[in-house]
């Protein structure tokens, strides 16, 4: 799997404040899950290779989540092959990064209908094991995280990394009923199943 993810209104935004952070999340990702672990390319987009679906989608919310409220990031997932064209200057081709981009640009253009706004995530897989259930649910957890205050973004965040709650309420400056309420209004334990699913996928 190819994954291109871009600034959200790079023009719009601080491009050397939002490069830093970046530069600083990245290594909070886990690296060993890519073939190609996620770097800054030209202009405001990043770029990996991931062996399954699974292991992209994986980077790439808990790169949003690290970067919530700092930078508003976008993701486009191709499924196919990548041919490395000159590995020198890191140049490759191939069905997947053709895919990724499509997938990328598909999600752009879904902002323009207020019934899709929220979309950040798009699938293009044309692989054997492409699951024709995967784009549909990344749109509809896209949905829910639109929908979601900066903090219950933050719990999320916590409860995927699988800190417990009096921990994961410490980090966020609140008492532990406070966030124990905020997964539980929210139904974050449902968000955060569905996230860990989705890494499963080939």
């Amino acid at each position: 799997m190819a994954l291109l993810v871009d600034i959200v209104d790079s023009r719009g935004s601080d491009r050397s404040a939002a490069h830093a952070a970046i530069l600083d999340a990245l290594p909070q990702l886990d690296s060993a899950a890519a073939l190609e672990p996620l770097h800054p390319t030209v202009g405001d987009e990043l770029q990996g290779i991931y062996p399954t679906l699974g292991a992209a989608l994986a980077a790439s919310y808990r790169l949003r989540l690290l970067l919530d409220g700092v930078v508003e990031l976008r993701f486009g997932l191709g499924g196919g092959e990548v041919r490395v064209i000159d590995e020198e200057r890191d140049i490759q081709d191939g069905s997947a990064w053709w895919r990724a981009r499509e997938a990328i640009e598909a999600s752009e253009a879904l902002e323009n209908d207020p019934q899709y706004v929220d979309v950040r995530t798009g699938i293009v897989d044309g692989r054997e094991a492409a699951n024709p259930l995967a784009r549909v649910t990344v749109e509809l957890v896209d949905a829910q995280l639109a929908r979601l205050r900066a903090g219950a973004r933050h719990s999320l965040r916590l409860l995927l990394d699988g800190v417990d709650n009096q921990r994961a309420a410490e980090a966020l400056g609140i008492s532990a009923s406070a966030n124990s309420q905020r997964v539980r209004t929210n139904q974050l334990r449902i968000l955060a199943d569905t996230i860990a699913e989705l890494g499963k996928l080939a």
